[in-house]
């Protein structure tokens, strides 16, 4: 539920806006739900089209060039990227600012004016890496915290499909823990999870599966009755309730689309403009992993926590994967791992 830091269909080329405008036209639209409960507005269709083409298209060497303003808008998107500082990352952020530059000059395109925005050039650019191993990843993990994730969602009589949330907050990986302090599969923040769950120097009961389950779920009903939809409530539990009630105010609406459109106040940036969106996705392929992601039929996790004296090469070894593996299915970058620390094994 914090603000990522991290994030997070085949629809760009390098021969500039109008490309960009054929492609977000061409590129198929992402289904909602028959009964309603999460509609998509049409001002985040592109931004749905955007975060499912990173989930599910896009890998870990992938860079994507596109607008923090415009949801949806992608520049370029450059394969094979072990650095950030790659020189042909750089050639297209300055490709990208060229034709910012120029369609300002030419006058506003109206395809992308819903927020006439006001940021220089370099300000509007963002690049995000792409995120289909670690959603593959998470969807297998999903398969073994289902249960207890779909039975706190049932015994707050919410919709089943709210278990896709913990795919764009932690690609389901009890352990995972942000920058921001949110812990778990749910990504909840101490000063909301205290409400239901022990959290002290010993015991911090976020990263216990069922029982963060159990308090997501509790917080998301009362989300959903303080705002009367779940575009708001979903909102608000990545941005926080007040800063919602502050957007909705300014807009004076309940349209998540017209607020995106219009309101430009504090911290209300591209990622809580764009989470919902990003939810619309990950529920999306969520609902036709399969298609996705095939290899997941065969695959299976199990967890594993962390013994003192073990090491990455010796947790491989016991399961009989790679060191590889698991720093993926982990996203593990450093060289040692730490007694406690639970781990995701991928059979």
């Amino acid at each position: 539920m914090a603000t990522p830091t991290r994030r997070g269909l085949g629809w760009w080329w390098r021969s500039g806006g109008v490309a960009a405008m054929f492609v977000l036209a061409m590129t198929p639209r992402v289904g909602v739900a028959a009964d309603g409960s999460f509609p998509e507005p049409e001002e985040l269709a592109p931004a749905v089209r955007f975060w499912a083409a990173t989930f599910t298209q896009y890998g870990q060497r992938d860079v994507v060039i596109h607008d923090r303003e415009q949801l949806g808008l992608v520049y370029d998107v450059v394969r094979d990227v072990s650095s950030s500082d790659d020189s042909r990352v750089q050639a297209g952020i300055a490709a990208a600012i060229e034709r910012i530059e120029r369609s300002v000059a030419r006058g506003p395109l109206a395809l992308f004016q819903a927020r006439a925005p006001a940021l220089e050039p370099l300000a509007r650019i963002r690049t995000i890496r792409g995120q289909r191993e670690s959603f593959e990843q998470g969807l297998t993990a999903e398969r073994l915290f289902r249960p207890a994730v779909r039975r706190a969602l049932a015994a707050e009589s919410l919709p089943l499909d709210l278990a896709a949330l913990p795919l764009i907050e932690s690609a389901y990986h009890p352990g995972m823990v942000s920058g921001a302090g949110a812990v778990g599969l749910w990504q909840l923040t101490a000063d909301v999870a205290d409400r239901w769950l022990k959290i002290d120097g010993k015991v911090d009961e976020r990263g216990d599966p069922g029982r963060a389950s159990v308090a997501a779920a509790a917080y998301l009903r009362d989300l959903h009755a303080r705002f009367g939809s779940w575009p708001l409530a979903l909102t608000a539990y990545n941005h926080g309730p007040t800063g919602v009630e502050r957007a909705r105010a300014a807009v004076g609406s309940d349209d998540l689309g017209k607020i995106v459109s219009a309101y430009d106040g504090p911290g209300f940036g591209f990622a809580s403009r764009s989470f919902y969106a990003s939810f619309l996705a990950a529920r999306h392929v969520l609902k036709h992993s399969a298609d996705y992601f095939p290899s997941i039929k065969a695959s299976r996790v199990v967890t594993y926590k962390v013994k003192r004296g073990d090491t990455l090469e010796a947790v491989a070894k016991r399961h009989g994967v790679t060191i590889p593996s698991l720093r993926v299915a982990n996203g593990i970058r450093a060289a040692s791992i730490r007694p406690g620390q639970m781990l995701l094994v991928r059979l």
